[in-house]
């Protein structure tokens, strides 16, 4: 299984994602290329949650990071 199928079957999976507003991020997309993300509620203590819901784009080797590594 390559990178890309991996992200495809990880999609709906949330994680930490340090480009997420929130740091916090659910995969919702996965392109030849790049990944994109919606930014979701964050459980860390002064993290200003107001970005919830942003989508944002990363390249999938740096998607592939935040989920598997």
């Amino acid at each position: 299984m390559n990178k890309v199928e991996e992200l495809k079957s990880a999609i709906g999976k949330e994680c930490s994602v340090n480009f997420s507003p929130t740091l916090r991020a659910k995969l919702i997309k996965v392109n030849k290329v790049t990944s994109t993300w919606e930014a979701t509620r964050s459980p860390y203590k002064g993290v200003d949650n107001s970005g919830v819901g942003t989508q944002f784009k990363m390249f999938n080797f740096q998607s592939w990071n935040a989920l598997f590594y």
